[in-house]
């Protein structure tokens, strides 16, 4: 975006003309302003060494843990300002590679209950154990919820997923 300013000056002959690029806003990493919900807990808690808590918590060397890892299984953020993600970023845990996330879609919605798939990857893999794999998309709306469904792991029973991060990128 270009913005044009006229500059006077009392007493000068002339009035200069400048032009001015404006740079988008940065992206800013969300995650931490968000409400965590899961729908299916770790058994001993959301607060848990293990717990829905440890997704979010910015430090890759912990990890959530499920030991009964469903296909309809999702993690969610819920934003008090709505939120304009366009990239988000996965990190295994520790552990075995059929416990990560294989295939999933991120969906947004405004209001809990309709959503928008926003992005759907399948047969996702990382290279190694507390490997983070960043997705980019293309979303031109905010949305105030935003869900991860992991709709297949690795293949176990357990599911396990060190980070989940959500990039904002303000829209203008």
């Amino acid at each position: 975006m270009l913005c044009i300013a006229m500059i006077f000056c009392a007493g000068c002959k002339k009035d200069k003309q400048r032009t001015y690029a404006l740079l988008p806003p940065d992206p800013e990493d969300v995650t931490a302003m968000g409400a965590l919900s899961v729908n299916i807990e770790n058994t001993g808690g959301s607060d848990a060494t293990e717990g829905s808590s440890r997704v979010t918590d910015g430090d890759l060397s912990t990890k959530f843990l499920i030991f009964t890892y469903d296909p309809t299984f999702y993690i969610q953020l819920k934003f008090k300002k709505a939120q304009h993600i366009t990239t988000y970023s996965l990190t295994s845990a520790n552990d075995a590679p059929s416990r990560d996330p294989k295939d999933w879609n991120l969906a947004g919605s405004n209001d809990g209950t309709t959503w928008t798939v926003l992005d759907t990857r399948t047969g996702e893999t990382f290279s190694d154990r507390g490997k983070t794999n960043s997705y980019d998309f293309t979303n031109t709306a905010t949305y105030t919820y935003y869900r991860l469904n992991i709709t297949a792991n690795g293949g176990s029973s357990l599911f396990q997923m060190a980070e989940w991060r959500v990039i904002n990128y303000p829209l203008n």
